[in-house]
């Protein structure tokens, strides 16, 4: 059995490790930080409710490249693909870091960026795990008005992976960077959006709102799926993620990513 001495320098090695993947893999933003920070979660969508002895949080982002929300023609359908693509890679990075993790002797589970997805008491979408809260929490950047991570040089742009482990992560942000957030006086995201459906006062975005402007979701039948949604939320839970990612689904509004003039945008 490994002493407390061991087990830290076992985590530190592990941190170097994954910093080296990070590095090789282009990898932009990277933190750890305590799972217990996320405690006031809603029940069912905290890191215990899946994972006994959870420690630590890890999280990573990689930026939509600017220009493609600013491309003269086609500027949908590019960040679409941008952003499938970085899903990909992105949950394919964190199965590798929690690979990583069981082979050094903790356990780990990947957080992937959309799925799967519940449906709450009131009928709403929601995702399982909050993964802008656990960028947050791991100094990634702040949460801004429209509900999503703020970067200092990226804004809005990030894409999030992430896992939880039982490893005691030492904390940890590449970069050090500090994000002060939305200015007192911006409401760029929340007067641009067309159905009202942010609520900055609370930086919250009211998603069925969001969702039923935005989403384009030609696989699946939403009569099929308000009808599983009265009869058995996991069903529709269940059926909503099997037709509704990756190539599935296109967006057809993204303002308050585009137009957000937070962080660096030369």
């Amino acid at each position: 059995m490994r002493n407390k001495g061991e087990t830290g320098e076992a985590q530190n090695m592990i941190i170097e490790k994954i910093r080296k993947i990070a590095g090789d893999e282009n990898v932009i933003v990277l933190g750890t930080g305590p799972a217990s920070a996320m405690a006031d979660e809603p029940a069912g969508c905290r890191p215990g409710d899946f994972m006994a002895g959870v420690q630590s949080l890890l999280c990573f982002g990689i930026p939509v490249p600017l220009e493609a929300y600013g491309s003269k023609k086609y500027s949908l359908e590019i960040v679409w693909r941008s952003q499938n693509l970085l899903y990909r890679r992105l949950d394919t990075l964190a199965l590798r870091f929690s690979g990583l993790l069981e082979e050094n002797g903790f356990r780990s589970m990947p957080t992937y960026g959309c799925m799967p997805l519940g449906v709450n008491q009131k009928g709403a979408v929601v995702g399982y795990l909050n993964q802008v809260r656990m960028a947050e929490i791991t100094g990634m950047g702040v949460i801004g008005k429209n509900g999503l991570l703020l970067h200092p040089r990226y804004g809005s742009r990030l894409m999030l992976g992430g896992l939880l482990t039982t490893a005691s992560l030492p904390a940890m942000h590449d970069p050090d960077v500090k994000a002060p957030g939305c200015p007192s006086d911006c409401h760029v995201c929340s007067d641009a959006c067309p159905v009202n459906a942010i609520v900055p006062e609370k930086k919250q975005v009211r998603i069925m709102r969001c969702l039923s402007y935005t989403a384009r979701t030609p696989a699946m039948s939403r009569l099929k799926f308000f009808f599983l949604r009265m009869r058995n939320k996991l069903d529709a839970a269940r059926y909503m993620s099997i037709t509704s990612f990756d190539e599935h689904t296109f967006h057809i509004c993204s303002r308050c990513v585009s137009l957000c003039p937070y962080g660096d945008r030369q």
